[in-house]
């Protein structure tokens, strides 16, 4: 009989489950702090959904990524202050702390046709510097068609162009 009521004590203790209380829904808080056991529920409710730390940063990042600049016209200073602003926000393209001296001028403005200069070295690949200038332009400036090099040479990524 003894050995009966330890089994059955133990048996109790085994089958409650521990689950986490309420506050525990908060980032900073420690799993381990509040521990409650588990009551069956006296009435049917509805448990809200959990918003982890995670989601609510990726839903500030997301709305910060989606605020654009205003679209600018299409001049020649216009171009230039983008291509300006494109050497900051595409700071991995033009980094000078590592020898990366490369530089973008306006060359020719015809219409909605915009041609550039590259002079100096670029950390990636020539083509994808222009590629990436050129998209940024158009973001920009929407009226751009299309944006090239002034000379095909430029292009050209061997030390000799530098």
């Amino acid at each position: 009989m003894r050995t009966e009521g330890l089994l059955l004590r133990y048996h109790r203790h085994i089958s409650a489950a521990v689950i986490p209380s309420s506050p525990l829904l908060h980032c900073n808080s420690h799993p381990i702090s509040k521990l409650h056991t588990l009551k069956p529920p006296t009435s049917r409710t509805t448990t809200p959904p959990l918003t982890t730390c995670r989601k609510r940063l990726w839903t500030t990042i997301s709305a910060s990524a989606l605020s654009q600049p205003q679209p600018l016209d299409l001049t020649e200073d216009n171009i230039r202050l983008v291509l300006a602003d494109a050497r900051a926000e595409l700071s991995q393209l033009f980094d000078d702390s590592v020898g990366i001296t490369g530089q973008v001028e306006l060359a020719e403005l015809d219409g909605p046709f915009v041609k550039i200069s590259l002079k100096g070295r670029f950390w990636h690949k020539r083509s994808t510097v222009l590629a990436r200038l050129g998209n940024y332009l158009k973001q920009r400036i929407p009226e751009i068609l299309e944006v090239d090099i002034e000379d095909e040479k430029q292009l050209d990524d061997s030390p000799a162009n530098f």
